[in-house]
């Protein structure tokens, strides 16, 4: 089989093939364009979108677009690139070689995406996933009952006079959330690097089921605003005299959540990862002879052995925020 390892990012060494270095390479798969999965490399391959958003984020780089499910041939190996269902161009990829078909999954989701492709389950021989939320703590409730809470805590805020604030990564969950509260009718304002994924989203095609404002100082009474989770104590939200803050992260089932997440009136669970049922779900049906984790904890692959699957933890990848003084922060945006 070939080998795997992780370096800063995961590479096979075997093929010269790295997928979401974390420092600059000659070049590089990009499964999405999160700022911990991405870096100044020389040359990228990526879905159109991922490169449409590798470019703003990183400037100019020379991309090879390789859109969904179009298998390219590189030689030693092959690439496909499937959904994940995790942002807008996000991909799971598939690589092909001496007959082996290991499939390594990137930042995934099998929940619905309601602004980007959804994932499927790929055959494969090897399988290296992202298991962030890999203990069974984490079991996210059914999307439409988390949508139906925010729904309800927005509605009272209003009708209380105050303005809802909806925590979001910029990129991804800031534009499902302005999806969500677009379908409901509410008039939404956005932190300007929401609005600016937002207008790239649009330029791809996604259509938004509404209209929706850039954010504008002393606009916001009868608006939702959507921020990323670092604006939280920032003037921007913290100045607003009648606020109800929300944050959207799958660590609102951690049981610090709502010591570390201060000046936080309402933690949902709404994640753009898979929870443990998901992973469990990728790990039996891809039919993989072989799992390898990164991200999250060991005990995942410790507990795919005790179930009779050949895993190992190949890698924790802690994310930027990554957890200090043992458990008094999580990251903000997953």
């Amino acid at each position: 089989m070939l080998r795997v390892e992780y370096l800063q990012g995961l590479c096979l060494p075997e093929l010269d093939l790295w997928l979401d270095a974390a420092e600059p390479r000659a070049a590089c798969v990009i499964t999405h364009a999160h700022s911990d999965h991405i870096a100044p490399h020389r040359r990228v391959i990526a879905t159109p979108e991922t490169a449409r958003l590798f470019r703003h984020r990183l400037g100019e780089a020379e991309t090879e677009e390789l859109p969904y499910g179009e298998r390219r041939d590189y030689g030693r190996y092959a690439l496909t690139l499937y959904p994940a269902g995790h942002c807008l161009g996000s991909a799971q990829v598939l690589v092909e070689a001496d007959g082996e078909r290991l499939l390594y999954t990137g930042d995934f989701k099998l929940r619905e995406n309601v602004v980007a492709a959804s994932a499927r389950i790929i055959a494969c021989d090897t399988l290296v996933m992202e298991a962030t939320f890999g203990e069974p703590r984490y079991r996210f409730p059914p999307q439409e009952e988390v949508v139906a809470r925010l729904y309800q805590a927005v509605d009272q805020a209003l009708a209380q006079g105050r303005v809802p604030v909806v925590l979001a990564y910029a990129l991804g969950k800031g534009q499902e959330a302005l999806e969500l509260l677009l379908r409901r009718g509410y008039r939404v304002m956005l932190h300007g690097a929401v609005w600016n994924i937002a207008q790239i989203y649009r330029e791809l095609g996604v259509r938004f089921s509404g209209q929706f404002f850039r954010y504008e100082r002393g606009a916001l009474d009868g608006h939702v605003l959507i921020a990323p989770p670092s604006c939280r104590r920032m003037p921007m939200i913290a100045n607003i005299p009648h606020r109800y803050v929300i944050m959207l992260t799958g660590w609102a089932l951690h049981r610090s959540a709502p010591y570390i997440y201060r000046g936080v009136d309402l933690l949902l669970p709404l994640s753009d990862h898979a929870d443990f049922d998901e992973l469990l779900r990728v790990a039996t049906e891809s039919g993989a002879r072989r799992i390898l984790t990164t991200h999250g904890e060991a005990s995942f692959a410790r507990h795919l052995r005790a179930l009779g699957f050949d895993a190992r933890h190949l890698a924790v990848h802690p994310p930027r925020a990554e957890r200090q003084r043992g458990q008094r922060t999580l990251p903000l945006d997953w």
